[in-house]
């Protein structure tokens, strides 16, 4: 396993596999800036630096892409000489469509959009395969992702809506939360640790109900809030307070254009 750039996600996503302990599992990795790279081997000595990037595409069989959207047209084409039709290219640049990527590399081309979640070896990794991949490549690429969280296959024209919910919802909800808990702190007078505390082991206990219980939201809603009791009338606040708000967030998101893609590039010109 290959990593061209180990910055913030890159460094994420090597942390990640590492700690999954697969016994067939070596990673190399390289990255243009020496204190980064060695940020990495400090902590695990087991990753092989190589110098460039065409040495990491080299030596692996499926090579990750986690180089800032500017950088990644000159990465693939420095790159693009010496990959091979059978490796696997795994991009986590938004920018790129995967027909953009496969218009640039021989080689099988799959888009993820990890999630701050993979720390864990938890959460949604968003998936979408290239053209070139048959069922039986994407249930390998599969398996691999499967190390470090749970692989979600999606339409890449849902890519925004779908990120926005698996990768941007942590920081979403995170906001949320702290509100939550520092408004406990002035109307109820306890620490900001116990206020934080208390949320994140709610948080913790709710996702477990989630996922092991299969309670749905309405299930919680329903079991926690007793009528006429204490739960209902904060929810009874809380309704009108969030209404369209959430509208509101996704539209936001949906109309920043941050990075171009080439392909949106090429038709304006």
């Amino acid at each position: 396993m290959g990593f061209i750039g180990t910055g913030s996600m890159g460094s994420m996503l090597i942390e990640s596999f590492l700690r999954s302990q697969s016994p067939d599992l070596s990673i190399v990795a390289c990255n243009r800036s020496a204190a980064k790279i060695q940020a990495i081997t400090a902590r695990f000595p087991s990753v092989e630096v190589k110098s460039t990037p065409c040495e990491v595409a080299q030596s692996c069989d499926l090579l990750f892409l986690c180089v800032k959207p500017g950088d990644a047209i000159p990465v693939l084409q420095q790159i693009r000489p010496v990959l091979q039709t059978e490796q696997y290219l795994v991009s986590i640049t938004s920018a790129l469509s995967v027909k953009d990527l496969e218009a640039y590399v021989p080689s099988r081309v799959v888009k993820i959009i990890p999630s701050i979640t993979q720390m864990v070896s938890s959460g949604v990794i968003l998936t979408m395969y290239g053209s070139r991949l048959s069922e039986r490549d994407c249930i390998e690429i599969g398996q691999w992702l499967t190390l470090i969280g749970k692989p979600y296959r999606i339409d890449e024209k849902d890519t925004r809506i779908c990120a926005d919910l698996a990768s941007c919802g942590p920081a979403f909800l995170s906001f949320l939360l702290r509100e939550f808990a520092i408004a406990a702190v002035r109307q109820g007078g306890i620490s900001e640790e116990m206020a934080k505390g208390l949320i994140m082991e709610m948080v913790h206990g709710l996702g477990k109900l989630f996922i092991d219980g299969e309670f749905t939201f309405e299930d919680v809603i329903q079991r926690v809030s007793v009528p006429g009791g204490i739960t209902e009338v904060g929810l009874q606040t809380l309704e009108p307070l969030v209404d369209g708000i959430f509208d509101r967030l996704l539209t936001t998101t949906r109309n920043h254009k941050h990075h171009a893609s080439p392909s949106d590039e090429r038709t304006k010109q």
